[in-house]
């Protein structure tokens, strides 16, 4: 009798046994491959960028952040470290200078003339004699409003007073010293900020225009928000519609991006999408640096600077191309989740 119960015994462990591998075995055994546990959000993120080919890049610095406006980040890389700015800089300048001139945007900026029209002021001075008549004609006597879209857009206009337009305002704000403390003191947020010269300017004098993805990006979520500090609610509308590039599928584009083919070569995309219907806060904001020594670091060799500035470009586009869909995705399925 206690033979037959030993044997009974052990028939049912074999068999409980057997029933718990049944999922292992189905999964992982007869040549198939176990599925693999789902990516959280952030490693979808990571593995979308590490998608991306970086191999033509020998020496590459880059931070990148992507988060939602309300200042969650859902991806985070190197984000403190300041790296040449260009003109994504311009963004913060367009806070400081909206919130200056909130009452008087449609009227022209006071002392223009004693920039523009000053060949030696250093906004201007390193520019040629035919190139300041030209920068003159359009900003000495423009409204605020117009010399923010100048700066920020470039549209209608050449590079030179594109540039020139952030540099007015510069100076009207004091210069690049008094206007990275306005930066500064706006927000802690935003003490990764420095600008330390104008625009256009030799970069190795007092020191190249510098920002961290998460300064830009705090910048820009503020301006998604409504909420940037001492900043009305009609300047927040006028700082977003110059701000605003497209609508696409994805939802309202609001971009600021930076490029410079001087070494360090620079490129920057910086901005948000909103979609319509959803509340303040919920906008998907990105700021993506990227900068380089020189054109030696872009394989094949011999390259000119233009060039490997624009695959720099290329590179970057990419990135935000795999990761941003990644980011949506992920804050999609969290919003249809109990």
């Amino acid at each position: 009798m206690l033979a037959l119960l030993r044997k009974t015994l052990t028939a049912f462990v074999l068999l409980a046994a057997g029933l718990a591998l049944v999922p292992a075995y189905a999964t992982g055994c007869n040549g198939a491959a176990p599925t693999p546990a789902p990516l959280d959000g952030r490693q979808a993120i990571a593995a979308a960028l590490d998608g991306v080919d970086a191999a033509a890049f020998t020496d590459l610095g880059r931070s990148i952040w992507i988060g939602t406006a309300d200042g969650e980040t859902l991806y985070a890389e190197s984000p403190d470290v300041p790296r040449p700015a260009a003109s994504s800089i311009k963004t913060a300048y367009l806070v400081e200078f909206f919130s200056d001139r909130a009452d008087a945007l449609d009227e022209p900026v006071p002392g223009a003339v004693d920039v523009v029209g000053n060949p030696d002021h250093p906004a201007i001075v390193h520019f040629d004699a035919d190139t300041q008549a030209e920068i003159q004609e359009h900003l000495e006597t423009a409204t605020a409003r117009t010399v923010g879209r100048h700066m920020i857009r470039g549209t209608g206009v050449s590079n030179p007073v594109y540039n020139a337009a952030a540099n007015l305002v510069t100076a009207f704000l004091g210069g690049p010293p008094e206007l990275t403390g306005r930066i500064q003191a706006r927000h802690p947020d935003y003490a990764g900020i420095d600008s330390r010269r104008y625009m256009l300017a030799a970069r190795d004098v007092t020191g190249d225009n510098t920002a961290t993805a998460g300064s830009l990006a705090a910048v820009l979520a503020a301006v998604a928000r409504g909420d940037v500090p001492g900043v009305s609610a009609g300047t927040h509308e006028a700082m977003r519609d110059i701000l605003f590039l497209e609508d696409t599928g994805d939802g309202r584009h609001f971009y600021k991006g930076g490029s410079l083919n001087s070494n360090p070569i620079t490129r920057v995309l910086s901005g948000y999408y909103a979609v319509p219907g959803e509340p303040a806060g919920r906008e998907l904001v990105y700021a993506f640096m990227a900068e380089i020594p020189g054109p030696e670091s872009v394989a094949p060799g011999d390259l000119e600077a233009g060039d490997a500035g624009r695959r720099l470009q290329d590179h970057l586009e990419d990135l935000r191309a795999a990761a941003l869909p990644a980011a949506r995705h992920w804050l999609d399925s969290r919003e249809g989740s109990e």
